[in-house]
């Protein structure tokens, strides 16, 4: 009897440690960003005429690595994009719901200090393989007006994904913002050790993170009155920095 109840206790443990084992908690994602360019333009601009040469999609590739809660979204190899590409990197704590990025704005580069986006998230019945893993719909409002589609691998355990989007019960592995015209779709996921110690905040020599009304404030200011600054205002600017990426 002493040996039975033995076996069945190691049972349950072995059981509980090749659950365990199921979920994954570091790695690195690789996505496929794929923007339709020309759409968007001709939205924009509906009065020009556009060649049927130009090409339909930008194609930009971001990887994400991941340890706990500590998220890093950087630049990765080189897509097909002809548009100019944003070089944002974005580090995220999820436990702290704090996010630094290194932001590009006119030719300069400036550090801007956030806090993780609250996105109102509905939970749908669809269900798609996604690099290798199966991934659950959910349909969210960003800014209460911006309607964004993911899909999220509860396999994945840190509760991020690719720009400043977090808050599902595991990691996004697909995005769609229609505004946008944009698509965010995971090609891989390795599991392979990396070094830790790249999660980190980006930093920029002799500067300081700033909050964002600071940051708008500031590069408003000094680009007003400049060439590029005719139509500037400090709605638009506010705009360029809540958008983050978004390539």
């Amino acid at each position: 009897m002493k040996q039975l109840l033995i076996l069945l206790i190691c049972g349950v443990v072995i059981t509980e440690a090749m659950h365990a084992q199921d979920f994954i908690t570091r790695g690195k994602i690789e996505f496929e960003i794929k923007k339709n360019y020309k759409r968007m333009l001709m939205d924009r601009h509906p009065e020009m005429e556009w060649s049927g040469a130009m090409p339909e999609f930008d194609i930009v590739y971001r990887d994400l690595v991941f340890s706990g809660n500590q998220l890093l979204y950087s630049p990765a190899r080189k897509g097909t994009a002809k548009s100019p590409i944003n070089e944002t990197t974005l580090y995220t704590n999820l436990d702290t719901r704090q996010i630094v990025s290194k932001q590009g704005f006119m030719t300069e580069a400036f550090l801007l200090e956030d806090s993780v986006h609250p996105i109102k998230w509905k939970m749908e019945n669809e269900v798609r393989k996604i690099a290798g893993f199966e991934c659950r719909k959910a349909v969210g409002r960003y800014h209460d007006s911006v309607y964004v589609v993911a899909f999220y691998c509860p396999e994945i355990v840190p509760q991020g994904g690719p720009e400043f989007f977090a808050g599902l019960p595991g990691m996004i592995l697909g995005l769609a913002i229609p505004r946008l015209y944009t698509t965010w779709f995971a090609t891989h996921v390795e599991l392979a050790t990396f070094d830790e110690a790249r999660i980190a905040p980006p930093t920029i020599k002799n500067s300081q993170p700033y909050k964002k009304q600071e940051l708008a404030t500031m590069l408003y200011k000094k680009y007003k009155d400049s060439a590029w600054g005719g139509e500037l205002t400090l709605e638009k600017v506010l705009s360029a920095l809540d958008a983050y990426t978004f390539n």
